[in-house]
């Protein structure tokens, strides 16, 4: 199922799977989930399987989560973490679990400037009880960030590799596999209670 709008363009249909992309265009490997959406426009898809620029603000991404009517979303991004290499991809489904109110009162604040940013997405339609439990998200490490359109070797393999997963999770594996994790991928520690004197 193609998109008959472009690369760029929004496909607004009902679906069991969307597969999106949220991030900026033209800064090189910041851009690299935008550059995967692109290709993954370009193949077929079953019934069912919506893929979509998400990169109008989270605000936004609500009402179409909700109209939607999603069982799973998939989401890209290119984002920056500590300790990960350059071109490596990160694949995990987020635990849901929110941060306090006051960090979803910035991320509502930094959304409504207009920020675009994967987490705030994450926090902001989870938060208004738009996002499915079923939500799983392809991080690729950037390396470098200028404006452009080329990708340093090792993020364009990350990009093939991200398209691949994509198709995978899609098409056949479900993703009781990946490991349940915070935003980022790091696993979630949990803290002891302490001992009653």
């Amino acid at each position: 199922m193609t998109d008959p709008a472009g690369p760029r363009g929004l496909r607004h249909e009902r679906g069991h799977t969307l597969v999106g992309a949220i991030g900026y265009r033209f800064l090189r490997d910041h851009s690299a989930s935008m550059i995967a959406l692109d290709r993954l426009f370009l193949g077929e898809w079953p019934d069912g399987v919506v893929v979509e620029d998400l990169s109008y603000g989270p605000i936004a991404l609500v009402p179409r989560l909700e109209e939607g009517g999603f069982e799973r979303v998939i989401l890209l991004g290119a984002v920056s973490r500590p300790g990960r290499a350059a071109g490596s991809v990160t694949t995990y489904r987020w635990d849901g679990i929110l941060p306090g109110a006051e960090d979803i009162q910035a991320a509502v604040a930094e959304a409504v400037t207009g920020v675009i940013s994967l987490d705030n997405a994450l926090v902001i339609t989870r938060h208004f009880r738009a996002l499915p439990d079923d939500t799983i998200v392809l991080e690729i490490e950037p390396e470098t960030e200028a404006f452009g359109e080329e990708l340093t070797p090792e993020v364009e393999a990350a990009v093939a590799q991200a398209c691949v997963l994509v198709r995978v999770l899609v098409e056949g594996a479900r993703n009781a596999d990946l490991p349940r994790a915070a935003i980022g991928g790091r696993p979630r520690v949990e803290v002891a209670a302490p001992l009653s004197p």
